[in-house]
């Protein structure tokens, strides 16, 4: 008999040709791109239709005579209306107004804010959130409900503020009525009023500051005044601009304020551009000198944003 082993057929492999994958190229104004554009245009049309139309008609209006009492518009002027506007005497009283009452709250913000977010930034402060929430309540309610409720507690009979001075044994004051005291009682509605938005801005730069230059220079022997004048106001520096660039812009176009609590008054001690600027157009109804007035006060905040700005570069 034969003793030869029995081999076994091995079953046979087939192995399938797997194609390779080709890469998609992009193209060049597909997918993403189209994406981009469909949610884009929508928007910038948006953003035309709200801010471009309203702003050139504005400017259409300015260089035209448009009096409301006169029938509406007249004739092209040109720059009468600009003209007019920078040689009048109420619009240059009212500008020494806007640029004393934006320095005043801008100033006064400024220090108070700093004092009490380098406070609330102090390591280790226990309930430093509901010290914030204190302080952002003025933040939340509106400008005029300001007005009213400061109008009411400064009322030189019924306010509450003349009840506590006589019970002090001192006399009444007319805190909106009297010229000297009406400029200084605004500035000082509209510190209690926005100082927190200033707190939160900075507060927020202190906790983005690195530490270690600070814990450096106190190993060193720096006092706490020298720190802060030798490192973290330098550090910042560009937070501190931004904010007072937030609140110098708001300043300068403040209106809602003053037409509640003085309504440029007495006399024209409070009146700002703002509150000029609606004057012209709905007292008087000069809708082509209030358009002027209004690109004037554009073109100074434009100016000064642009300063601050190259400021704040330069500084960086």
């Amino acid at each position: 008999m034969s003793t030869e082993p029995i081999t076994r057929p091995q079953p046979s492999t087939v192995v399938a040709a797997v194609p390779e994958r080709r890469e998609r190229r992009p193209r060049r104004f597909g997918g993403e791109r189209r994406f981009g554009w469909g949610m884009t245009v929508p928007t910038l049309a948006a953003l035309a239709a709200v801010v471009a139309f309203p702003l050139l008609f504005a400017l259409w209006v300015s260089v035209h005579d448009y009096d409301l009492t006169e029938g509406g518009i007249g004739a092209f002027i040109g720059g009468a209306n600009y003209a007019r506007t920078l040689t009048d005497d109420l619009i240059a009283t009212a500008a020494t107004n806007t640029a004393v009452y934006s320095a005043g709250v801008v100033a006064i913000e400024l220090l108070l804010a700093l004092g009490l977010a380098l406070l609330l930034n102090q390591p280790g402060l226990r309930f430093r959130g509901v010290y914030l929430a204190i302080l952002l309540i003025p933040l939340l309610v509106s400008p005029i409900a300001v007005g009213l409720i400061w109008r009411l507690l400064l009322h030189p009979d019924l306010g509450a503020v003349n009840w506590v001075l006589g019970g002090l044994g001192l006399p009444p004051q007319e805190w909106l009525a009297g010229r000297a005291s009406a400029m200084p009682t605004v500035i000082g509605i509209d510190v209690w009023h926005e100082t927190s938005l200033m707190i939160v801005i900075i507060l927020a730069g202190l906790t983005a500051l690195p530490r270690d230059p600070v814990e450096a220079a106190m190993v060193d022997g720096a006092s706490r005044w020298q720190v802060l004048r030798t490192i973290t106001l330098p550090l910042l520096a560009p937070v501190l601009l931004v904010a007072v660039m937030i609140r110098l812009i708001a300043a300068m176009k403040t209106y809602d304020l003053i037409y509640i609590l003085t309504r440029g008054g007495p006399g024209s001690a409070t009146e700002t551009i703002s509150y000029s600027i609606w004057k012209s157009a709905f007292t008087t109804l000069e809708m082509g000198r209030a358009a002027a007035a209004s690109f004037l006060l554009l073109l100074v905040i434009l100016l000064l944003s642009v300063l601050l700005v190259r400021v704040s570069r330069e500084g960086a």
